[in-house]
């Protein structure tokens, strides 16, 4: 990773539950929970949930985030990196500028992304314990123009700077699900007919020139990394060897690590797993590392050790990346590494965090009580305003994973209009 040697290849995927303070700042939650991974034994943090620029703070479809968009948020930043690198554990940030297709429009600011191609999550393309009654098409962003691509590639780059000077070890570009980055690598989301468009090399362009741009702002060795869609999974998408294909380009400017994630929002059924080792039966990392033999490839949706450890073996992974795993049992590495694999809590994929998240509710794991609460457990005072919301939010999320009240709803929307014109 750019000359950063991490203690083991155990890797906390960045996740959107980091609690941050209303107006963007680490707050002691936000501590509280990377200090609890980093004595978890990960051999690297990157942390999610945070925004480059201003607009990608407004449009967010969930708040608060971690902002890197104002140098006013740089001491609140350190004040964190500092807490975790006392565990002696390095912690990256991962920057995206825009929710792209994702994102929520206003009047006078519309989404943006490669090309005017809107996003449907629906059934039954959607993961276990998560349901959308009637499906949900978010509205159709527009192009973005060449103009305001310079405009996000210098709003990028600051963000970087900004993360480099809080004392971030690295950082991560998000070019994955239906982010604005990720909207211009596959044909199926990019139809742009100018030099952002066409060839692998052309929708390449808008990373390769952002990377060249950090590079000049920060140093060749500064560790920077790419997180990236590595399969469509949909019949007019793109597959792995045309993902690999085009970070094979990117890749040339100086990549640390590409974090291989599968799938995207209008097929999450395939990004967000219920068993592991699914990308590995797709074949992506073995695509990526035919693609790129030297580049350091980072492994998702993979959590059994024994998976794991001839995927490195094979060549395919050099670091495994751990999401819900580690809200379930944030002693995970620990445990693998220690030869206490029969003390693990395992996550059972309800999914009950991703539908927090969703509805903008702090995220919980139902497997560990303490996740999302350290801080509180700590000694720090928990508001009574947030003790009042507790139960109604935990009756919203199990009425929003039950399949017979899912069921009932998803068969009155589609009743609706019919109903309308009877």
């Amino acid at each position: 990773m750019n000359g950063l040697t991490i203690k083991n290849r155990y890797v906390l995927s960045p996740m959107a539950v980091l609690q941050p303070t209303e107006d963007g700042h680490p707050s002691d939650q936000t501590i509280a929970f990377l200090t609890t991974q980093a004595r978890g034994g990960a051999g690297l943090l990157i942390i999610g949930g945070g925004v480059a620029t201003e607009r990608g703070n407004q449009e967010a479809p969930f708040q608060p985030l971690m902002r890197f968009d104002h140098d006013e948020f740089i001491p609140g930043l350190r004040r964190m990196v500092d807490a975790v690198h006392e565990h002696e554990v390095p912690i990256f940030a991962q920057i995206f500028p825009s929710f792209g297709a994702m994102g929520v429009r206003a009047v006078g600011r519309p989404t943006r992304a490669a090309s005017p191609k809107p996003a449907r999550m629906a059934a039954p393309r959607l993961p276990h314990g998560f349901y959308i009654p009637g499906g949900r098409t978010n509205p159709t962003p527009a192009e973005i123009t060449k103009e305001e691509i310079l405009e996000v590639r210098g709003q990028t780059v600051a963000a970087v700077r900004r993360a480099k000077s809080a004392g971030f070890d690295g950082v991560e570009l998000g070019a994955h699900m239906r982010y604005l980055y990720s909207s211009f690598l596959s044909p199926r989301t990019n139809w742009r007919t100018d030099e952002y468009g066409g060839s692998a090399e052309n929708r390449a362009r808008i990373m390769v020139d952002t990377l060249r741009a950090i590079r000049a702002d920060v140093g060749a060795h500064y560790p920077v990394g790419l997180r990236m869609s590595t399969n469509d999974h949909l019949p007019d998408g793109q597959g792995p060897a045309g993902f690999a294909e085009v970070a094979a380009i990117i890749e040339k400017e100086g990549l640390g690590y590409i974090a291989l994630s599968d799938a995207n929002y209008e097929s999450m059924d395939q990004n967000v797993a219920s068993e592991s080792g699914a990308i590995l039966e797709h074949g992506e990392p073995q695509a990526f590392r035919a693609a790129m033999p030297e580049v350091p490839l980072l492994l998702s949706s993979t959590y059994d050790p024994q998976q794991c450890a001839e995927a490195i073996t094979a060549g395919f992974a050099d670091g495994i990346m751990l999401a819900r795993q580690m809200l379930a049992d944030p002693e995970f590495p620990n445990k693998v590494l220690q030869e206490r694999q029969d003390e693990i809590v395992w996550c059972d994929h309800d999914n009950s965090c991703l539908r927090r998240l969703i509805f903008s509710v702090p995220v919980r794991c139902h497997k560990n009580p303490a996740m999302g609460r350290e801080a509180v457990l700590a000694g720090s005072k928990e508001p009574v305003s947030v003790k009042l919301k507790r139960p109604i939010q935990g009756l919203l999320i199990a009425a929003a994973g039950s399949p017979v009240l899912m069921g009932i709803a998803d068969k009155l929307v589609a009743a609706g209009p019919k109903a309308s014109r009877s």
